[in-house]
């Protein structure tokens, strides 16, 4: 029990650093261009959390919380990227129901950019 425990937050502490290494990855080779883009424009930073965090599994909201530690996304971006999520449970309703999956991950979408905008806007 308590071995899977710690495979499980090895597995975790991983996927986190990977996204990490890999955001830097991407600041290094477009030499801070693609950082100070996305710093830009907030609604672009609620789009690409939203996307992000609307794809299956915890990836996408891992990268979406390493973006945020780099202060690279604003508060409300994460907060889209958190109500957006389904995590893991996304490959279950893909594969039992998708039309709903699909829509309810729609309604998601929506429902995150709108709680982005309004986050920021306090």
């Amino acid at each position: 029990m308590i071995v899977d425990i710690i495979k499980h937050a090895l597995m975790i502490t991983s996927f986190v650093l990977m996204m990490m290494l890999l955001i830097e990855y991407i600041n290094i080779q477009t030499q801070g261009k693609w950082q100070s883009s996305l710093k830009q424009s907030r609604f672009t930073q609620y789009i690409l959390a939203t996307f992000l965090g609307v794809i299956p599994g915890c990836l996408g909201a891992f990268s979406v919380v390493s973006l945020y530690s780099h202060k690279m996304v604003s508060f409300g971006a994460l907060v889209a990227a958190m109500i957006a999520t389904s995590g893991d449970e996304a490959f279950v309703m893909l594969s039992m129901f998708p039309a709903e999956a699909l829509w309810l991950n729609l309604i998601l979408f929506v429902t995150a950019l709108l709680t982005a905008y309004i986050v920021d806007l306090t």
